[in-house]
């Protein structure tokens, strides 16, 4: 009986010793990422929050801004991504292709805002009386916008199975 408790403690000592160190650090950064690009979005103090403030109070100028800044956080993000390296990972190129996807169809659809942003503006500005093309104008950008979403879950989706497919690979799961 004390055997087969040795020899399966052994066994499980065995497979958490394939683990990969450098499989766990590359996994820890991709996944660290998630945090970050969650924080641009999300957080109270994050540059979309900015963006939605300025927007309420009708300051598209600095509404730009702050979706310029957000495009160059997401930007970090990739190049941090982009510089990985994956020598004698298994699995690591498809997981980074996936990753740097994801976050380039986040940024680039976050960074749509700035046509809407400049369309409002002009709506914003404009007394004259053409103001029903402009807002036509706007709800186009806005069905555009939704095939940006598509492409985000896309790349979600895609991002989701390679970091299964690398766990299993890299036997973290």
């Amino acid at each position: 009986m004390r055997f087969n408790i040795l020899l399966y403690l052994f066994f499980i000592l065995i497979i958490n010793s394939c683990q990969s160190p450098k499989a766990n650090a590359f996994r820890s950064t991709v996944v660290e990422k998630e945090r970050i690009a969650f924080n641009i979005i999300t957080s109270k103090n994050g540059t979309e929050s900015q963006k939605l403030e300025y927007l309420v109070a009708d300051d598209y100028k600095n509404a730009l801004k702050a979706v310029d800044q957000q495009k160059k956080e997401f930007d970090q993000i990739i190049l941090s991504l982009d510089s990985l390296e994956t020598k004698d990972i298994k699995d690591a190129s498809l997981l980074k292709n996936a990753a740097v996807n994801y976050y380039t169809a986040l940024r680039d659809l976050h960074y749509f805002d700035r046509k809407e942003i400049l369309q409002r503006e002009l709506i914003y500005n404009n007394h004259s009386n053409d103001k029903k093309s402009q807002q036509d104008e706007l709800l186009n950008l806005y069905k555009q916008k939704k095939a940006y979403f598509n492409r985000v879950y896309k790349e979600e989706s895609l991002l989701s199975d390679a970091l299964q497919k690398f766990d299993i690979s890299n036997g973290l799961r």
